[in-house]
This record gives structure tokens, C-alpha cells and sequence, in this order.
């Protein structure tokens, strides 16, 4: 080789020697810095907390009754035990599934790899460290290396490899384990009376309708000729608002500029500026070209030009509001038909089991280019990206990719900078001269350059997840951790370990070539990259060191929120807070899910990598996430919220990337899967193989296999209990049915658009500055009361605008508000039944509470399992007689023709969660959709042993003098009599004649179950007897334990569920 090439190689290892030198230096002063900073974060959170609890503790006062926090007292170490004692039955009803399975998720990693790291530095360090003293020279040791499997050659490493195969293990057994636990959580969500009663649950949504199918009878023929076997209770088309939420957008958008404008005016009211503020417009990113404006006069002329356009807009569509019932109501109901309709829908169905059982079968299927699936919350809903055709989905799906891409490329420029300073020729005075300072940039700069660089990337990720037509922000949600868990991956861990590689590589070839080397001798060259490779990444270890020690400093600076006080700070000192962003940071701030789930990712795919190679980094993981368990408990308990709730449904998608690290396509997200425990294997395998001999490597093989074999093993057995809510026969007899979604317009008040009862921004300013109005405007100030969240305050009307003066006590944002913007479906459901929304009243007015309940839930029976008196048919108000009774030949049934019968059940009791049940009634005649779910021969799922029903309190009580109530017992259990012949559903196409009419059920001795008989379209059963004699309706007495049968019929497994407290909850 020549002598250049030998120089340029001589550099490169002189460089890496001084870098293992460093690198305990450089880990040791990291971890003392971070361990400092950490403290001091903790201290300040415990000092500051006492006395700033709108920072610190905002779900104490905005949340409801039923999911407030404890309450936590003024001390310093006050907030430890409501920590400790928190259980995960405590924090379903108060965080939700969502935060509840991020929680367990990093429980599960804490506990994972403490087990993995005591394994690996109670085996593998002794073994590498006994063979580091014994077969390497003293001068070539370094401490932390000798901790490693570098240099550790010949039968030393079967420890390593039987090391691995214990790894594995541990591994499926903590999956495996926390994941049958979050189904049974999932579960009990799926039975909670808030979803079962929200609307959302129980409806499809539709999109990709085709032009003949785009109206309410042409969305429900196109359900009719699905032949479903559970009639739909309610169908809405889309209807177009034109340029209305655009309109709406930039109005509140300007408003939000002029009060900006206005408070950086304003900000000393004794001394205002001697010009007023100008505002570029027409130029590039508002800094370059354009002309400058007087921003008050702009701003002000814009937001009435818009306020015009929007009130012009309101009147050509026709939006307007009216009270249930009305003439007006019918009128607005009837110009809304007459819009032009969108190319999606919604359709309800009477119960949420109906609507999981068309979503799974017609789940990836297409009719009439139709595509269907569960509907999301209102709230989650991207509505522009609704409209989308599959086209431009398509077209924008390719252009994200080259973007994410582009944007990889972009994100390693700052990586390959680093690297290539490493060979610059002052790096080599500054290591000889200032070795400390060497250290501590080593060991500061580069984790502290990758976290800024990580503070964009998850809002350019989601931009383009949106772009590429995501509909809900869920699903967006779940492609960004997908994409971004990915992201960091290639980019921190395999691009930044090959890049030191690469870049020796490069420079060893163009030496070469320079040189006039001969072929053979460059290739003999590329021949030494395998071990220069293994060497690279033994060596970054070291590196993920520094790393971890920041992240949990990181976590603890989320607790003390140091970063976002210092900007508020920072921005009320020089530009001053407009009331607006005073109110909107006094929330609760949305729990960002999916960058939290990656970074912790990243920890779990490293740590895993590390584990049998350099057993000291999955310790230092360890630490890292027993720091972020606490943390993130108390930020879910206390500080954040959900956005919308999804049930935990980001958990399979993180446990898929624990799992995987091959190139997979994942069903539920049809994203690349490049973490987990694959690439465990594929290291160890490389590592063994490039220092040994291949032969170890082998043994390796059955891990991988496992791996591939415990995914598919994991999907058969949770997949679908954790995505669907499929309940069996006698669960699905005893679901609540709801029927009035058609009569009361539910569903087109619950999915219309957002931007028909979207209020517009009214401009606020602070009080203490309505003097100063007058400066800036000409004119009469007009002064009054409006109306901002429910409460009255004075406004000033200058300059054709309306201001809101807001006080200091107006600066928070009203507890009822917040909670109607948080919990819009119960309100929106209630209001929809009552008139009103459901907040206020006494829960010991028994008048009123019984009004309410008879008004929800008909005469029959309250959710308070308090037996309501109906009288004689003749006594029946008429809302009550004229109340559906599962009658499916109404014109709103997608299956208009089907007849219903009802099963031979034994009559259940009155259960507390409502009026009787009406059992479960499919289309018996009807076979399943085997063609389309791809199944055969008896529908699958629809006969799965699914846990029974865990209702949350299904104690009775008859109400006794005084309103007091008195618990009773009974030992009742459903019954099936005959076989109900349900098909299989053999063909996709139900034209099939129906089955003869099934016996009606007579009443057997002694007991109260009645003939019921036939109505025009079929048989149905009365709301109530009202012959029945009895006053008091039994129920079983709640259980501490829920059995979960297996499907394989394996002995009954008891899970502990909810709190066990006997009160039944609360109704809002």
C-alpha cells in the first residue's frame, strides 16, 4: 500500500484511539451533568408546584367530577403518593385507555430490561471482562470496551449466544403477557357506558361514495344491497359548505393576528409607540418583497370583509339552528337536503357489537368503490381529507414518499459534518492540548445537536401524513409513530453508526486511486470493511451512553416544564400575551402520543441491539425508562390530556417495532416496521461471525424464527379481540339497542360539519387598556355585555368591530366550557333528546332527576335500575307510544324487507344499565358475508368465546322511603332455547329467500315471558308488560373477578377489574 494510504489509515486510527480514551471521560461527565441538571429540574418542580397549579396540576380544576385527580397537598414531596397509589383501575376512569396503555408500555419496557440488564451484567461483563484481562495487552484496554464482546473471540462466546436465546425469552414473556392484559383493558372499555352509549361506536363511516349513491335513500340502498343482518338505525350523506370552513379559517386566524398586533402595542399603556405597526404583505415568508401596510387598518378591514363573506356564504347554504321539533327546524333540515352532498356518509346501527361486525367483514372491501369502516369521533375527523378520491390519494402518497426521503437525506447533513470533523487537523491539537474540553464535547454536543434536530421533525412527518390523505388525526397519530420511530432509527442508529465507516472508506479509496493502487490492492482494502464496521459500532456504544442520561434528564425537565415557562416568560417580557393565548395555555395541554411512543422506540430498539454485544447501555436503558414511568404518570395524571380518545389502539402498533426490524408491512398501517428484536439477532449474529467464526453465528437462526413465528402466534390470538368488539350470544342478548337515531336526527347533528356550529372569534383585549382604543380608532365607542363560553362581558364596538374586555378574572377558561369541548358527545346526544345540554341539576332532586331520565330513556326503566311506574297504555304520553320497538321496515332500515324474531331467551331482569333489553336479533334468515370477509362455512368471530360482560355495577335496588335503596340478589342467567338457525352467509349477495317465520315463543309454567303477537312486519316485543305485577327488578350482586374463558377451552383465567366499589356511575 502506499505511503499516502498508510498516512490517511495511520490518521483515522490515531483519531479512533483518542476517541475510546475519551470516551470514559466523555460518559462519566454526560452522566455527572445530566444527573445535576435532572435534580435540579425535580427540585424546582417540587418547589414551584405548591403555588402554580395551572401549570402544574390544570385536571385538578378542569376536569369532571368523576375523572378528577386527587388532589395533591402543598408540600414538597406531596406529589409522590397519589403517585404510588394510583392503580391502573384509577387511572381507566380518570386518564383513559390511551394514556393508561402508554403507561403500561413503559412499565413493561422499565421491568423488561432491569430483568435483561441484571442478566447481562451478572453474566456476559464478567465473561468479557476475565477474557479482556487475559488475552489483551494492558496498553490496548479501555475500560468501557472491556465491558463490551470487542475482542472477546473462541468458545467465550457461547455465554453471548445462550445469553441471547434467555434474552429472546424474556421478551416474548413481557409482550405476551402485558398484551393479553391490555385486550381484557380493552375490553372493559368497549363495556363502558361511555362507549356504549356514544354514537360514534355504533356507526359507520363511509367514504368513496359514487355520484348515484350520494344522497340519505341512495346511501342506504347502497347498505340494503350489502344484505347486512342488523338493520341500520340512521343514514347521512355529507353535504358540501362550500368555502365556509376556509372563510372561518382565516377570519379567526386574522383576529388572532390583530389582537397580537394590538397587545404589542399596548404593552406599556404609559408610553405607547410613536408609529404604528406595519405588516409586510405580498412578500415571501413576510420578511422578503412585497410593501408594507399599516397592520391595525389592514388587519381591521380584512376581518370585516371576511365576516361579510362569511355571513354572504351562511346565507347561500342555508345553516341555520333551530329547537327540536320546530317548523324552522324542519325548514333548515329540508335546505340542507337540497345542497349539494359529498362523497362520504355515516350510518348508525342500533347497538356498537352490530357496527364491529359489518366494519370486520367488510373490512378492505369495496362496493360500488365504496369503502366502510368504524367511525371515528367528530373531534378526530380530518374533514378535508374526507372528500379525497383514491387518485389523488395515490399521487399524494408518492410525493410524501420522495419527501420523507428528501427529508432523510437532509437530516443526515448535520451527522455527516460531525463526522467529518472528526479528521480535521485541529481536532488534533485540541485533544493533546485541552483532552477535558475534548471530552465534554464529545460527550454534550452530539445528543444535544440530535434532540434539536428531533424537535421538527414530528410536525413535518404528521404535514405529510396529511397530505397523503390521513382522514382521521388517529390515524395520523399512528403513521407518525410509525414513520418517525423508522426515522430516528435509520437516521441516529444505523446511518450514524455507518457514517465514521463511510467516511474512511471514501477517503482510503481516493487515496488509493490517487495513488495509482492497483485493483487487487483496493479490494483487498474493501475486504477489511466488516471489521472496521463491527469495530464502528462497538464503538458507538459508548456513544448511546451519553444519550440515555439525556433522555432522562429530558423527561424530568417535561415534569418541572422549565423550557416552556422560560418561553412564556421570554414572549410576556417583550411582545406581552394576548388574552387569547393566556387562555388557551391555562388548558390542559394535549398529550403528544405518537413523539413520545418513537423516542421511547428508539431506547427500546437500541437497547435491544446492545443487550448481548455492550450489556452496560441497556442498564443505562433501564434507568431511563424507570425515570420516565414516574414522570409521565403524574404529567397524565395531572397536566395532559388526550386529544380524542382511541382505546390504546396505538399499542399494537408500538409492539409490532418492539418485535420486528425487518422489512415488514404492517395491516394495520401498511408502514415499514425497523425496530425491535430481528436486529438483536442480525448484530449479535454479524458481531460473532466477523470475530469468530461463523459457526456460532448459526445458532442464532432459531431466535429469528422464533421471533417471526411469536408475531404470527400474537395476531392470531389478540388481533382481532383487540380491534373488534364481538361479543357472544349472551352478551350480545343483553346489549342496550337504540332506536330513535332516525326520529331524533342524531347522527346528522352528530357528524355534520364542524363549521356549522363553529363559532367566530370575537377580538379580545385586556380591560385595563379599552381607554386606549380611541388612539387607534375614530369614531363612537358603543359599549355592552357579550358573550364568551357562557359568561357575559363587557365588549366595546369601535371601528366596526366588536372587542371583548377581559378581565383578570376572565382570563381562564370556564370549567363547563372546557368540558363541553372535551365531552361533545354526551352533550351533543343529550341536547339532541332534551333540548338542553346535559350539565347542572342536583343529584338529590329526585323530581328532576327523574323528569331527566324519563325524558332519556322512556317510561319503562331509568339507568338508575329505579323501576318507573307506566301506568295504563291510555295514561302513555304520546312520545312514549309513538316509541320505536325495533321495527325495521321503517324507510330509515337499510334492510327494509328483513323480518325480525325474536330469540327464545328466558325473561331477563331489568339490569340497571336501562330499559329492557331487547335481545340480540339478527336477520335469522340471512347468512353471513363469508365471500366478503374472506371466510367459509359458519361466519368466524361471530361464535367466538368472548369474555362475558363486565358492566360496571350491576347491583338492583328498589326504591324505598326516604329515596333510599335497598340491594337485592339474584341468581340469573340467560338462557337459549332452540337452535337459532343462523346461516353461514355463503355468498356475497344476499338475494336468498327468507326462512320460514320461527315459532313465537310462548310463556312456560311459572314464568312471566308472554306470546308476543305478530305485527305487519314481523314479531316484535312490547317496551313493557303492563300487566306485570312486579316492582322490584333483581339483579346479580357484582363480582371482584371476571372470568375470561379461553377460545381454545383451556380453564377460566380471573383478572382483577375496576375498583370493586358498589356505586354504580354516575349518568351525565
Amino acid at each position: 500500500m502506499s505511503t499516502a494510504a498508510d498516512a490517511a489509515q495511520s490518521l483515522v486510527a490515531s483519531f479512533n484511539n483518542k476517541l475510546n480514551k475519551v470516551a470514559p471521560g466523555a460518559v462519566g461527565i454526560q452522566l455527572a451533568l445530566m444527573a445535576v441538571v435532572g435534580l435540579a429540574a425535580l427540585a424546582a418542580f417540587s418547589v414551584l408546584r405548591p403555588n402554580n397549579s395551572v401549570v402544574y396540576q390544570p385536571k385538578v380544576k378542569y376536569s369532571d367530577d368523576e375523572k378528577r385527580p386527587p388532589k395533591i397537598g402543598k408540600g414538597i414531596a406531596d406529589w409522590v403518593p397519589p403517585i404510588i397509589h394510583a392503580t391502573e383501575a384509577d387511572l381507566m376512569q380518570t386518564i383513559g385507555l390511551d394514556a393508561v396503555a402508554f403507561l403500561r408500555f413503559l412499565r413493561m419496557c422499565r421491568n423488561m430490561f432491569i430483568c435483561i440488564a441484571v442478566l447481562c451484567c451478572a453474566i456476559l461483563i464478567p465473561v468479557n471482562v476475565v477474557y479482556n484481562l487475559r488475552n489483551v495487552a494492558s496498553e490496548n484496554r479501555n475500560y468501557l470496551l472491556m465491558l463490551t464482546m470487542e475482542n472477546v473471540k473462541g468458545n467465550y462466546l457461547w455465554a453471548h449466544v445462550v445469553g441471547t436465546y434467555l434474552l429472546t425469552a424474556l421478551v416474548f414473556f413481557f409482550v405476551w403477557r402485558n398484551y393479553e392484559a391490555i385486550v381484557q383493558l380493552r375490553w372493559q372499555w368497549f363495556r363502558s357506558p361511555a362507549y356504549q352509549d356514544s354514537l360514534h361506536a355504533r356507526s359507520l363511516l363511509i367514504t368513496q361514495v359514487s355520484k348515484k349513491s350520494q344522497t340519505d335513500d341512495g346511501l342506504a340502498a347502497l347498505l340494503s344491497s350489502l344484505s347486512i343482518p342488523y338493520p341500520t338505525t340512521a343514514v347521512h350523506i355529507g353535504r358540501r359548505v362550500g368555502a365556509l370552513p376556509a372563510l372561518i379559517k382565516k377570519h379567526n386566524e386574522a383576529v388572532k393576528d390583530l389582537e397580537g398586533v394590538l397587545t404589542r402595542y399596548f404593552k406599556n399603556p404609559d408610553r405607547l409607540p410613536t408609529s404604528r405597526p406595519l405588516k409586510r404583505i405580498g412578500g415571501f415568508a413576510g420578511c422578503v418583497g412585497g410593501r408594507k401596510v399599516d397592520a391595525i387598518d389592514y388587519l381591521t378591514e380584512k376581518i370585516q370583509r371576511l365576516d361579510e363573506r362569511i355571513e354572504e356564504e351562511q346565507r347561500r347554504v342555508e345553516l341555520r339552528t333551530a329547537c327540536v321539533g320546530s317548523r324552522r327546524e324542519q325548514v333548515a333540515r329540508q335546505q340542507i337536503q337540497e345542497r349539494k352532498a359529498e362523497n362520504y356518509g355515516f350510518a348508525s346501527f342500533e347497538s356498537v357489537p352490530y357496527a364491529h361486525i359489518v366494519a370486520k367483514t367488510l373490512r378492505g372491501k369495496r362496493r360500488q368503490g365504496a369503502h366502510f369502516e368504524l367511525a371515528p369521533q367528530p373531534v378526530d375527523i380530518i374533514w378535508e381529507n374526507l372528500t379525497m378520491g383514491d387518485g389523488a390519494r395515490t399521487k399524494n402518497k408518492f410525493f410524501g414518499g420522495v419527501l420523507l426521503i428528501l427529508l432523510c437525506g437532509l437530516y443526515t447533513i448535520p451527522l455527516i459534518a460531525v463526522a467529518l470533523s472528526a479528521y480535521v487537523d485541529f481536532i488534533n491539537t485540541w485533544v493533546n492540548d485541552y483532552a477535558w474540553l475534548f471530552s465534554a464535547f464529545v460527550g454534550i454536543v452530539p445528543p444535544l445537536l440530535t434532540l434539536l434536530l428531533q424537535m421538527t421533525l414530528p410536525i413535518i412527518i404528521r404535514w405529510i401524513a396529511s397530505l397523503q390523505g390521513a382522514t382521521t388525526h388517529s390515524q395520523s397519530d399512528r403513521i407518525v409513530t410509525a414513520r418517525y420511530s423508522a426515522f430516528l432509527f435509520i437516521t441516529q442508529f444505523i446511518i450514524f453508526s455507518l457514517l465514521g465507516v463511510i467516511v474512511q472508506i471514501i477517503s482510503q479509496v481516493v487515496v488509493e486511486v490517487q495513488g495509482h493502487a492497483s485493483t487487487s490492492k483496493i479490494f483487498d482494502y474493501l475486504s477489511t470493511i466488516p471489521d472496521k464496521l463491527q469495530s464502528t459500532y462497538m464503538i458507538q456504544s459508548n456513544y448511546w451512553l451519553t444519550v440515555f442520561p439525556l433522555r432522562g434528564a429530558s423527561a424530568l425537565f417535561d415534569l418541572a416544564q422549565i423550557i416552556s415557562l422560560l418561553l412564556v416568560w421570554f414572549r410576556t417580557r417583550a411582545f406581552g400575551r394576548t388574552p387569547r393565548e393566556i387562555r388557551e395555555w391555562t388548558k390542559p395541554p394535549v398529550f403528544d402520543f405518537p413523539v413520545y411512543y418513537s423516542n421511547h422506540l428508539l431506547t427500546v430498539a437500541v437497547s435491544l441491539v446492545y443487550a448481548p454485544i455492550a450489556p452496560l447501555v441497556v442498564a443505562f436503558g433501564a434507568a431511563a425508562f424507570g425515570v420516565s414511568c414516574w414522570v409521565y404518570k403524574y404529567q397524565l395524571m395531572y397536566v395532559n390530556v388526550t386529544r380524542s380518545e382511541t382505546g390504546g389502539r396505538l399499542w399494537n402498533v408500538a409492539i409490532n417495532r418492539v418485535l420486528m426490524a425487518t422489512v415488514e408491512v404492517d395491516e394495520a398501517d401498511g408502514e415499514l416496521l425497523v425496530v425491535g428484536q430481528v436486529l438483536m439477532h442480525l448484530f449479535m449474529a454479524v458481531s460473532i461471525g466477523l470475530s469468530s467464526n461463523w459457526f456460532y453465528a448459526i445458532a442464532l437462526a432459531p431466535p429469528v424464527v422464533a421471533v417471526v413465528l411469536f408475531k404470527i402466534l400474537l395476531d392470531r390470538k389478540f388481533d382481532n379481540r383487540f380491534r373488534w368488539y364481538i361479543p357472544s350470544e349472551v352478551e350480545m342478548a343483553e346489549v342496550h339497542l337504540h332506536h330513535a337515531d332516525a326520529r331524533k336526527n342524531r347522527l346528522q347533528k352528530r357528524f355534520g360539519h364542524p363549521t356549522l356550529h363553529e363559532p367566530l372569534f370575537t377580538p379580545m383585549l385586556h380591560k385595563q387598556v379599552q381607554h386606549l382604543l380611541p388612539t387607534i380608532y375614530h369614531g363612537r365607542i358603543g359599549q355592552g355585555k357579550t358573550n364568551i363560553d357562557g359568561h357575559k362581558v363587557e365588549h366595546n364596538t369601535i371601528g366596526g368591530l366588536t372587542f371583548a374586555m377581559m378581565d383578570a378574572h376572565d382570563l381562564s377558561v370556564d370549567r363547563l366550557a372546557y368540558l363541553r369541548e372535551r365531552d361533545d358527545d354526551a352533550q351533543t346526544v343529550t341536547t339532541a333528546m332534551t333540548g338542553h345540554p346535559a350539565r347542572g341539576g342536583s343529584t338529590d332532586d329526585y323530581f328532576s332527576a327523574r323528569r331527566a331520565e324519563y325524558l332519556k330513556h322512556g317510561a319503562n326503566l331509568s339507568r338508575s335500575s329505579t323501576p318507573f311506574n307506566p301506568g295504563t297504555p291510555d295514561e302513555l304520553p304520546y312520545e312514549l307510544q309513538r316509541m320505536p320497538t325495533f321495527d325495521t321496515t321503517s324507510p330509515n332500515a337499510s334492510t327494509e324487507n328483513l323480518i325480525q324474531y325474536p330469540p327464545v331467551y328466558s325473561s331477563p331482569p331489568q339490569l340497571s344499565r336501562g330499559s329492557p333489553r331487547m335481545g340480540h336479533q339478527p336477520n335469522l334468515s340471512q347468512s353471513s358475508f363469508s365471500t366478503v370477509g374472506g371466510g367459509g362455512g359458519a361466519a368466524p368471530g361471530y361464535t367466538y368465546d368472548f369474555p362475558p360482560a363486565t358492566r360496571p355495577d350491576s347491583r338492583a335496588s328498589a326504591r324505598a322511603s326516604g329515596g333510599r335503596t335497598t340491594p337485592q340478589q339474584q341468581d340469573w342467567r340467560p338462557q337459549h332455547g332452540a337452535n337459532r338457525s343462523q346461516q353461514s352467509f355463503s355468498s356475497f349477495d344476499f338475494s336468498a329467500a327468507v326462512s320460514p317465520p320461527a315459532p313465537v315463543p310462548t310463556s312456560r309454567p311459572g314464568s312471566r315471558q308472554q306470546a308476543y303477537p305478530p305485527t305487519q312486519g314481523g314479531y316484535q316485543r312490547p317496551l313493557f308488560d303492563p300487566h306485570s305485577t312486579a316492582t322490584t327488578p333483581p339483579a346479580a350482586e357484582e363480582t371482584l373477578a371476571t372470568t375470561y374463558p379461553e377460545f381454545s377451552g383451556t380453564p377460566n383465567r380471573y383478572a382483577p377489574i375496576d375498583d370493586g366499589s358498589n356505586e354504580s356511575p354516575k349518568r351525565r
